[in-house]
């Protein structure tokens, strides 16, 4: 029979191999938030078998067993961030979320150990910490822009065993404790082919929805990383550029309008008619707002698969006719595409005369808007309103 060390050790391999792919693979790529989210969730999945190596090499280690623990609950809770980030939904308050249930799963272990606890002091914790998570991870898996790649199914499915594992565990520990069941049916071993499933099943999904997504470093870029290419501003310059401009249109008491344009169905796109065919979408689209947006703007990238656009306008109707004229253009030649493959358009305009003058807050309305816009329950162009 395979001891327990064996069953460790060639857990913590496979598990290594699979981060250090992800992780090369994310310093290739230029980045993102999703894809930074799942790589730290890699780095936990390492600690954890780092430390449960320890562990099973010297059961007496108390801090492996809290270190062990604790990685693997905040771990499992990057790959959910990671899932929130690639569905563009918000992530602070989840990520409170998941550094209280690590605090708690470290407290729960440490106090057990200096109880006179044994190698599963904490774990009862921990078993919940990673059944919520996993089961946060599957949701996502299975709405927005992942539920609508098919590709992100098998890795919510194996989410979501994860979830009804820790859950079985929860169950048989509060019912029967740590006995005979509890080792039969989801003991070690049986964690162990659990993490091995989940672990290569996420690398190669992950790496999959983020290639469709993210291009290479330097792919369209100068070679400096900082100016335009094409006439359209990497996102820490357009940044830089919208702050100026924000203050400057403050002090002149200017309005200031913000558009964020975003493509719903690159997802739809890849998967169906493969990445040349998105790509060229994606070229498309970037040419044609450089060649209709206004004269005198800043173009730039403000996040995955968006493009803003900041402009001073007289009114809410001047801004409004701006962005329809911009969003006629792109229909036309999106539509034009080989192939007869058209995204959702979305443009949201956010003004300062509501969103104020700070950058952050005018891009996060415009963005707001523009998925509403690109939904297709609303028109394709909306003004942002004051949240």
């Amino acid at each position: 029979m395979i001891d327990q060390f064996s069953v460790s050790l060639v857990t913590a391999v496979v598990v290594l191999v699979c981060a250090v792919l992800f992780v090369f693979d994310t310093l290739l790529r230029r980045p993102d938030q999703s894809g930074r989210f799942w790589a730290a969730g890699f780095l936990g999945a390492v600690l954890t078998t780092m430390f449960y190596l320890v562990w099973a090499a010297e059961p007496d280690t108390a801090w492996a067993v809290i270190g062990g623990n604790t990685s693997a609950v905040v771990g499992t809770g990057m790959m959910w961030l990671g899932c929130r980030g690639y569905n563009r939904r918000p992530v602070l308050l989840p990520g409170v979320v998941i550094a209280a249930g690590g605090a708690a799963t470290a407290a729960a272990a440490g106090v057990e150990f200096g109880a006179g606890g044994d190698d599963w002091s904490g774990a009862f914790v921990m078993f919940i910490g990673l059944s919520v998570f996993a089961a946060a991870a599957a949701v996502e898996c299975f709405r927005g822009a992942l539920g609508a790649s098919r590709t992100a199914l098998p890795l919510g499915i194996v989410f979501a065993l994860e979830s009804l594992f820790y859950a079985a565990r929860v169950v048989i520990v509060a019912t029967q404790g740590y006995g005979e069941t509890f080792h039969t049916w989801v003991g070690t071993v049986a964690t162990s082919i659990l993490t091995v499933v989940l672990s290569i099943t996420a690398v190669v999904t992950a790496s999959i929805l983020r290639a469709s997504r993210v291009g290479l470093r330097g792919s369209g870029r100068s070679e400096d990383g900082v100016g335009a290419v094409g006439g359209i501003l990497p996102e820490a310059a357009f940044a830089a550029a919208l702050t100026n401009n924000a203050r400057r249109a403050e002090a002149r008491r200017e309005l200031l309008a913000v558009s964020v344009i975003e493509l719903e169905g690159l997802e739809y796109i890849s998967t169906a008619f493969g990445l040349d065919v998105r790509d060229e979408v994606v070229r498309t689209w970037r040419s044609t707002m450089t060649e209709n947006a206004p004269t005198l703007v800043v173009i730039g990238e403000t996040g995955t698969e968006r493009i803003g656009v900041i402009t001073v306008v007289t009114s809410a109707l001047d801004a409004r006719r701006q962005a329809m004229t911009l969003y006629r253009s792109l229909f036309q030649s999106l539509a034009s595409v080989e192939g007869g493959v058209l995204p959702a358009i979305g443009i949201g305009v956010a003004l300062s005369d509501v969103g104020g003058y700070d950058p952050d807050r005018l891009v996060d309305l415009a963005s707001s808007a523009a998925v509403r816009a690109s939904s297709g329950v609303a028109s394709a162009v909306l003004l942002a309103e004051s949240v």
